[in-house]
């Protein structure tokens, strides 16, 4: 058997309560007075006090709304009264407080008369207002209907590190000495409560709301005289249409209380836990005819096997105003009855309630523990595990350096996004981790032992950890460093296998682990279903041996998946596996321990080639890593002739290799390109860097280098009037942002490229060995804003070399649209006749200045641009192959070089511009989403340059693009 008892040096306060409170209906407003009688349980002598007054987060000026603002959520920080929350101290028997938080107000402090000597107690009243959000968060109103959370002056917890005296932020949540509550609500007669505590005196109106009668067993008797002054009865007389309901709980560190009078009851029992269940008259189909008290009954009998008997008389399960779910001793406010949401609240009457952490500074001992046994009921009740989506969102976290360590203080994190995925989804990992080191046995031996050891008191990592040691018998530090303060990588590979034919016939087999990462964890080997060996895993080298009766064909490392080795792909020995489907738009979870490769067939023609049959491969693993991208195609036109190798040029490849996953780089994408298709040649390095700081808010800046060359060597195949007999190497940076506040999107772009432009042949001399060359280099710019009703963007490109030379077409900034580079993997527009480049149809590809109704083979040396574009949505749904139909006016207007468009007259620069209206649609099918647009461009002012209708200014035009516009 192991000890129970607690560290000798542990001690905690203790505290009661005596509350009385009346609620104003029509105000929102709570007027209380409280005597709090404070025991000084510590070795420390006291010299202050310290209340949480948490109402008031939930309001202009507090750090909770500060951090709103920077994050970019919109809640407490415009309200007006009476909107906002408010918690106020109108009197008190130590004398007005300070705030030294100020101007956030959560926490009251005063400074003590007398010191506090240890084992000296204080009586300390308070009388105050408070008044609930009527947006909801943990707590809120909305008529009579009214859920009061940490809504009275709440004693700061004195621990080991202190004061806990600590402001209410978003993430990271509360902290409480436990106590005894004996609180008496004046209400109005007709509401229904429910509450912490049981209720021994008035009605709190649970048989009137009973559906189908029957008695109600309110357990008045419960604490029997353990009252704070041992009488009988407190509740006095109250005004004509009032009532007093009088509850009294110990050992809690909270008492919340919901009231409605339109609540309907219902009750049910696990053992001699009463089951108190309050819903809306409209909820019976959902939380009515028993369906929230059967799961809550589940959830306590399946946190009765995992952890022990629950500590308390009774549990009561609400429908709160705010949707979610929030837990509070013998309480859970539910926004739905779904199983789920029950055993994940109720479990925090386990790990949080009885098993008291500080839930700020260390949230994943009760936010991390009950999603971990949240997942394992559903696990264990033949319902699967949420264990591969939470690994799978973790590791790439983990790759990309998101992760943060879990053990940080709640505000810490870098934003709240991280704080809920590192405190709920690693959090449950790390428990999810340690019952993979131990096993489901010993894990449940670790519970119950915590659980008996510890429950009604206060308790940290230390003292998880110093149980999870004893019922194991292994030395765990090292995964509690890891895994709480840490963020570090884990990943293994098979090296060598050597195989051995012994006397008996059977086979002795020697593997070589090599550990990678710059974490451990023990590590499986296995051969199919069976785990053939189990090693420690913190060596970077460890052999292994073993005997098989056969021999072995292949071998796989960590074939359970659980040790979160991020990179499954260098597992195998053998037999590697792949995962080969046909590409047909629809999105695939990425398989753990497989690199997809995907194919569709395509076909496309041109003028040269004729029609051309393709096969189109991607290849992915997570997607994230090794992402990479052929086409091979084949010119099908019996006529081709496009040179002395003919046969030769009909063939064509376009080979992109990204993201290896052997050198992965955090939030970094890099890819090489080589290709040599439709009378064009290449290669082309890409990097792109992300500087974000924040995943959910914030800009989205991103930094690269990109490198190309691009030649012509059959112009059979390409558009004379978009491509010169010419090639270019260039190189250069750029940078990228977009941001995105409410319904506005900014975008910003900024590139340069410089490099060298050769052309074979030059005049004079001609040779096949000759070229002309000459440096040039090309900026270019632009900044765009969206809103549902208006888009603007600026564009401003330009290309600078010796004028002696004319300025490559390929390279020209382009006057409609994309610039030829831009639109060369697209084999709609690639060469001369493709589908998109007739004479007869007009697309337009959005880019450069944009001045969308000019021809799309105009191009000059620079341009600056205006795109403007009024917008009306008239029809939006999530899904179905048409999600959007959005009426557009447009207006372009620009500056362009004179060897774009010659001027009308003796000027330096040409003024273009055109308006129309159009129809814009967005479609969706599968995982494959697209824009359509159809254009109608009614004005333009040099018509005779107009892609369609070139005889008079305003004439009907058209035009159409897959593409939105910017």
């Amino acid at each position: 058997m192991l000890p129970l008892a607690v560290d000798s040096t542990y001690w905690q306060q203790r505290v009661a309560y005596e509350i009385l409170a009346s609620v104003d209906e029509p105000s929102g407003v709570l007027s209380g007075n409280v005597r709090i009688k404070y025991v000084n349980q510590s070795p420390d002598t006291l010299r202050d006090f310290y209340v949480h007054q948490y109402l008031n987060a939930f309001r202009p000026g507090s750090r909770w709304a500060a951090v709103d603002s920077a994050e970019g959520r919109v809640r407490f920080q415009h309200m007006k009264d009476p909107d906002f929350a408010f918690e106020r101290i109108t009197q008190a028997s130590l004398g007005a407080p300070d705030y030294p938080y100020a101007p956030d107000s959560t926490i009251a402090h005063w400074r003590l008369p007398r010191a506090l000597t240890p084992g000296d107690s204080m009586d300390v009243t308070i009388s105050w207002k408070a008044r609930p959000s009527t947006l909801p968060r943990r707590q809120g109103r909305q008529g009579r209907r009214f859920d009061f959370a940490q809504w009275y002056p709440k004693v700061v917890v004195y621990d080991k590190y202190g004061w806990e005296d600590h402001p209410l932020y978003p993430a990271g949540e509360f902290y409480g000495e436990f106590a005894s509550y004996d609180v008496s609500l004046d209400l109005a007669a007709d509401q229904v409560i429910g509450a912490t505590g049981v209720p021994i005196e008035g009605d709190p109106g649970w048989q009137k709301a009973a559906v189908g009668g029957g008695p109600v067993d309110y357990q008045r008797d419960w604490y029997g005289t353990r009252r704070h002054d041992g009488t009988s009865a407190r509740c006095g007389a109250v005004a004509t249409g009032r009532k007093c309901v009088r509850f009294y709980a110990d050992s809690v560190h909270h008492f919340a209380f919901s009231m409605n009078p339109d609540y309907r009851y219902e009750q049910g029992r696990y053992k001699d836990v009463v089951v108190h269940v309050l819903y809306q008259p409209g909820d019976s189909a959902t939380w009515g005819k028993g369906i929230a008290v059967k799961g809550t009954e589940i959830a306590l009998a399946w946190l009765d096997s995992l952890y022990g008997k629950f500590a308390w008389p009774q549990i009561t399960n609400v429908h709160r105003i705010e949707g979610g779910g929030t837990e509070f001793p013998m309480m859970i406010m539910d926004g739905s009855a779904g199983l789920g949401l029950i055993v994940h609240e109720l479990g925090h009457n386990y790990t949080m309630g009885i098993l008291a952490n500080n839930e700020w500074r260390e949230g994943f001992l009760d936010e991390g523990f009950t999603s971990f046994q949240t997942d394992w009921f559903f696990e264990s009740h033949g319902g699967g595990s949420d264990y591969p989506g939470v690994e799978a969102e973790l590791r790439l976290w983990d790759v990309d350096r998101w992760s943060e360590p879990v053990s940080m203080i709640s505000e810490e994190y870098r934003d709240f996004a991280t704080y809920n995925t590192m405190i709920y989804e690693k959090g449950a990992l790390f428990f999810e981790q340690l019952r993979y080191i131990v096993g489901d046995d010993a894990m449940r031996r670790i519970l119950r032992t915590y659980y008996a050891r510890w429950r009604l008191k206060h308790v940290d990592e230390n003292a998880f950890r110093t149980v999870a040691e004893e019922v194991s018998h292994q030395d765990l530090k090292w995964f509690f460093g890891q895994w709480l303060h840490g963020t570090p990588l884990i990943d293994y590979k098979i090296g060598k296998v050597k195989r051995r034919k012994m006397a008996d016939g059977r086979w002795q087999t020697a593997v070589i682990i090599q550990r990678l990462g710059d974490g451990w964890m023990p590590i499986e080997l296995g051969d199919g279903d069976s785990i053939v060996a189990r090693v420690s895993g913190q060596q970077e080298r460890e052999r292994v041996e073993f005997v098989s009766d056969k021999k072995l064909k292949r071998l796989m490392l960590d074939p359970r998946q659980r040790a979160h080795d991020w990179n499954a792909l260098n597992n195998y020995w053998g037999q590697g596996r792949r995962l080969v489907r046909l590409d047909y738009l629809k999105r695939i979870e990425p398989p753990r321990d497989r690199l997809v490769t995907s194919f569709l067939p395509a076909v496309w023609s041109n003028d040269f080639g004729g029609a051309t049959i393709g096969m189109r491969s991607r290849q992915d693993y997570l997607g994230r890593f090794d992402k990479n991208f052929l086409v091979v195609s084949y010119a099908l036109d019996p006529d081709f002739g496009g040179a002395s190798d003919a046969t030769q040029r009909r063939y064509g490849f376009y080979l992109r290799l990204g993201n290896p996953v052997s050198h992965p780089m955090p939030r970094t994408d890099a890819s090489v390109a080589g290709w040599s298709v439709e009378g064009r040649v290449g290669a082309a390095i890409h990097t792109d860097r992300s500087l974000r700081k924040h995943l959910t808010f914030g800009p989205d800046v991103h930094v690269g280098v990109d490198a190309i060359w691009m030649a012509v060597n059959d112009l059979g195949f390409v558009d004379r009037r978009l491509w010169d007999n010419a090639g270019t190497i260039e190189l250069g940076p750029w940078w990228s942002m977009t941001k995105v506040r409410g319904n506005r999107e900014w975008r910003a772009r900024a590139g340069v490229t410089g490099g060298i432009v050769y052309r074979n042949p030059g005049p004079g001399i001609q040779a096949k060995s000759r070229f002309d060359i000459e440096a040039f280099g090309r900026p270019t710019g632009e900044l765009s804003l969206r809103t549902p009703v208006l888009g603007v963007r600026l564009f401003f490109g330009a290309y600078y070399a010796d004028t002696n030379f004319a300025t490559p077409l390929q390279r020209r900034i382009m006057v409609a649209g994309a610039d030829p580079y831009t639109t060369f993997t697209n084999p709609l527009l690639r060469s001369r006749g493709a589908l998109f480049v007739r004479p007869d149809f007009h697309y337009q590809a959005p880019g450069g200045p944009g001045l969308r109704a000019f021809r799309p083979d105009l191009g000059g040396r620079w341009a600056l641009s205006l795109n403007l574009e009024g917008t009306k949505t008239v029809y939006r749904r999530d899904d179905g192959l048409l999600t959007r139909v959005t009426f557009e006016s447009f207006a372009d207007a620009g500056l362009v070089d004179t060897l774009a468009v010659p001027a009308s007259g003796n000027h330096s620069q040409t003024t273009l511009y055109d308006a129309g209206v159009g129809l814009v649609t967005r479609h969706r099918i599968n995982d494959l989403a697209w824009t359509m647009r159809f254009e109608v461009p009614l004005i333009v002012n040099r018509w005779d340059y107009a892609a369609d209708g070139t005889d008079k200014r305003v004439r009907f035009r058209w035009q159409v693009s897959l593409e939105p516009s910017f």
